[in-house]
């Protein structure tokens, strides 16, 4: 069990996220958007899996224990140190108290220590005075940095109601690739395989909300200017919407019901992950796209950053390497990624029997995933013990 110390509590056993401008009850829609108001510090997402921890103030008696500090977003232009109350950064600086920011995001964690290790000397802080939760798998290249998969629990944790369904005998659809959010990548992607004919007979979604990001067609990690039309192409589809069901984007958005039928329909999920390029940083970002196939199974490939089919065996899951060319999860180069990908989807549009050859792989996923509920965490708290010895 771990300790953290909070300025406020809410009630008697949940804290008030420190830093936190944002006023709001627990438990009613407002304790859910402090992610929406500066400087976006949240509630502790970890809580959600554990009962590992207890909860005291900041001003109690006690001595190693955690500052939590959960983010929405990483503010670059925010001191989260200069920030704290008075009596936390004493602690920091007695080293009574260390600070434990937990991330969800995939934001490089090599430019989020640089920052932080900044602030930290300015404030003459211990070195090890903090330590970082991050969602990006190279986190733990960097000292005082752990990576823990937050999106496997939290799509667990509000999906638990919904149950996972046997392995469909016939399908009806080749592949399934869902875009909610348009994003120039992701749109130099699909029209490729649109053009290529790969996407006959399959799940498609482009734009469901009919909305759109603030991106630069310019900063599209995939160079689309290496062939012919494509950007044209590219451009065409962040024009257009693809429905392949009835919900609205809301409703696609809500994690505690999916609509299986996308999964348990075709042969191959095509997951575009969040980010393709990671924010620079050569890691991975796995989200809830990646475990809504492993859950309700169905084989993938991922399109999204290098290492994520690494981070999938690493947690015990298997990614179909009988069956599928994975050699792409180990290309660095954003455009050579792409194009390796695409030869393995020819390959998996070809292959009449791979939706059985993958199947006992299907089989483990699911095994894998439901029996991952705890053990990770556990080690997590466990490290965090540690690290305050």
């Amino acid at each position: 069990m771990i300790t953290l110390c909070y300025d406020s509590l809410a009630t008697d056993s949940i804290g008030y996220p420190n830093l936190a401008r944002h006023q709001a009850t627990p438990y009613t829609p407002e304790w859910r958007e402090f992610d929406q108001h500066w400087p976006r510090t949240v509630p502790l997402r970890l809580l959600m899996y554990t009962q590992g921890y207890r909860v005291v103030l900041t001003s109690d008696d006690v001595e190693r224990a955690w500052y939590p500090i959960g983010i929405g977003w990483f503010d670059f232009d925010f001191d989260y140190f200069a920030a704290m109350s008075a009596i936390a950064l004493t602690k920091v600086k007695s080293k009574n108290l260390r600070v434990l920011f937990y991330y969800h995001e995939g934001d490089n964690p090599a430019n989020i220590k640089y920052r932080l290790d900044k602030l930290a000397d300015r404030h003459q802080l211990p070195a090890n005075c903090y330590t970082f939760v991050s969602a990006n798998t190279k986190a733990n290249k960097y000292k005082n940095f752990i990576y823990f998969p937050d999106h496997e629990f939290f799509f667990r944790f509000v999906n638990r109601a919904q149950l996972p369904e046997a392995p469909a005998q016939t399908l009806q659809h080749k592949f399934t690739a869902l875009n909610r959010l348009p994003k120039w990548w992701r749109a130099s992607i699909i029209s490729d395989l649109l053009d290529l004919g790969l996407l006959k007979n399959s799940l498609l979604s482009f734009n469901t909300g009919n909305s759109s990001i603030d991106e630069d067609e310019n900063d599209n990690p995939i160079e689309v200017d290496q062939v012919d039309g494509w950007r044209a192409r590219t451009r065409s589809l962040m024009q257009t919407q693809v429905l392949c069901d009835k919900l609205n984007a809301e409703q696609q958005n809500d994690h505690h019901v999916v609509n299986t039928a996308l999964y348990t329909g075709s042969a191959c999920s095509i997951v575009l992950e969040t980010h393709f390029d990671v924010d620079q940083s050569g890691g991975a970002f796995l989200t809830e796209k990646t475990f809504k196939p492993i859950k309700y199974g169905q084989p993938f490939v991922i399109a999204g950053g290098p290492g994520s089919l690494q981070a999938l065996r690493d947690m015990g899951y298997r990614v179909f390497d009988d069956v599928i060319d994975n050699h792409y999860d180990n290309i660095l180069d954003n455009s050579q990624r792409y194009f390796a990908l695409r030869d393995a989807i020819k390959n998996i549009a070809t292959n009449d029997d791979f939706y059985n050859m993958c199947r006992s792989d299907v089989l483990h996923n699911q095994q894998v995933f439901a029996e991952r509920a705890y053990a990770p965490v556990n080690t997590l708290i466990e490290e965090l013990k540690c690290r305050l010895q």
